[in-house]
């Protein structure tokens, strides 16, 4: 499970650990035996003497692929819950071997500020060695120290305890793994991965298409600074979003990596391609590789070059694209 960030500031909160964090992993027995311990309800009011010294940081919300919505730090590193410790009352029970491997999410004396996030689910609760950790939805929160980069999720599922936290304290994606990448049967090598490819096309010049020669559009209705789409509804029925499966499984031929990004749709939450900012799709009515009839549709919509830009040809190989634009 890869992600790349597409972060909202979320929550301003305090953590005194630099250590990254999740692992989708086969970790599941010593995960499970390290964690054990005795929960803890928060204790009185007093501070314990060794609270570590906060470091500013901030709770983020970023779409991960196979996830969705999960809250990250201020870095980009994802943040977990534990199914063995409880929420009301809160308490950690990831103690010793078990908290260096998921670090806790350290949590100062000041009040956290919120932006994007319920002020009210944000908390914190005394640990059993008696620092204080920060919670979310009544839930500890926590890094996996195997996530080696943001977007990482490593820690997705581990144990059949461990999950992402969504921005409401939740598990994200219902609390299922990710799913492996499936292994490239017979004459599908690329299956289940985001393959771009430039296309020499004889009428429009240089243009983008897909791992089956499919050609890729770009919407002049959308906006690439800040990459938007605008494409819903009966429109996206007629021009699918190209759908992006994650860093780890793009393959580019003439491309540059840099250009490439990805948005999260605000309809269905799932990651749609970017080439330059601009979300990329399909036209339902290319019936065959190499087809590029969505070619200047309503005057809005142009396959795409590789840089994003409108391929050189703009007349149209169909005029029956969806009204008002589309």
């Amino acid at each position: 499970m890869e992600i790349r960030r597409w972060a909202i500031p979320a929550v301003a909160v305090l953590t005194a650990t630099g250590i990254t964090l999740t692992a989708c992993g086969q970790e599941a027995g010593k995960q499970r035996n390290a964690a054990a311990g005795s929960k803890v309800t928060p204790g009185p009011s007093e501070e314990p003497a060794d609270d570590p010294a906060p470091q500013a940081t901030t709770l983020e919300v970023a779409s991960v692929t196979r996830i969705g919505r999960v809250v990250t730090d201020g870095d980009g590193r994802t943040l977990y819950r534990f199914d063995n410790d409880t929420a009301r009352p809160p308490a950690s029970t990831c103690e010793d071997a078990c908290a260096r491997k998921w670090p806790p999410v350290w949590a100062g004396k000041d009040d956290v500020e919120v932006k994007g996030v319920d002020k009210a689910l944000v908390g914190k609760v005394r640990r059993p060695d008696g620092k204080w950790q920060v919670t979310l939805g009544g839930w500890p929160l926590y890094r996996f120290a195997k996530d080696v980069s943001p977007g990482d999720a490593k820690g997705q599922g581990v144990g059949g305890t461990w999950y992402a936290s969504a921005p409401d304290g939740k598990k994200a994606g219902g609390g299922a793994a990710p799913a492996a990448a499936p292994p490239p049967p017979g004459g599908r090598r690329w299956s289940g991965w985001t393959v771009l490819k430039a296309k020499q096309d004889p009428k429009l010049g240089l243009i983008l298409t897909d791992g089956k020669g499919r050609t890729i559009y770009r919407f002049d209705k959308d906006k690439a600074k800040p990459p938007t789409t605008t494409c819903f509804g009966a429109c996206k029925a007629l021009w699918p979003p190209v759908v992006f499966n994650g860093w780890k499984h793009l393959k580019l031929e003439g491309v540059d990596r840099k250009l490439v990004d990805f948005i999260e749709r605000k309809d269905d939450g799932k990651c749609q391609l970017t080439v330059n900012g601009w979300p990329m799709y399909y036209y339902a009515k290319d019936a065959a590789p190499g087809d590029a009839k969505g070619q200047g549709v309503g005057g809005v919509w142009f396959a795409s070059t590789p840089e994003g830009k409108k391929a050189a040809g703009t007349s149209s190989g169909d005029n029956g694209g969806y009204g008002g634009g589309y």
